[in-house]
């Protein structure tokens, strides 16, 4: 799946880490944040209509893929929905931020790569 939440382990309490950016960095760590909401909340429909970049819709799509039951596929395999985003990088209409998911000795790090679209940013793919 595309999301890091179903390889997330054990975790803690919900922490807003998009509080320690400011200005267009923010906005991007926002996204994580928003994501790590959807995920408690079991909101899969809320990823897929409004954090996931149209061209990553479209990519899922093609691999036959239905956003809204892969996202929900992977809030149910998820052991925590613990995301800490650690850095924020933009450049023009892209951007990315890196984050664990996780914690303690079950942490992992991820890159989520983003794509402006309007005023939002949204996620464009993981590495």
């Amino acid at each position: 799946m595309v999301l890091p939440l179903a390889l997330a382990g054990c975790g803690a309490a919900e922490r807003d880490s998009a509080q320690e950016f400011s200005g267009p960095e923010a906005a991007v760590a926002k996204v994580v944040e928003q994501l790590e909401s959807a995920a408690r909340a079991n909101e899969p429909t809320k990823v897929c209509a409004a954090l996931l970049d149209d061209r990553l819709l479209a990519a899922l799509r093609e691999q036959g893929t239905n956003c809204k039951t892969g996202t929900k596929d992977a809030f149910e395999d998820a052991d925590s929905f613990d995301l800490t985003v650690k850095d924020v990088t933009i450049t023009g209409t892209s951007a990315s931020a890196k984050l664990t998911a996780g914690t303690g000795s079950d942490e992992k790090d991820y890159t989520l790569e983003f794509a402006r679209d309007g005023s939002a940013w949204k996620i464009a793919s993981l590495r």
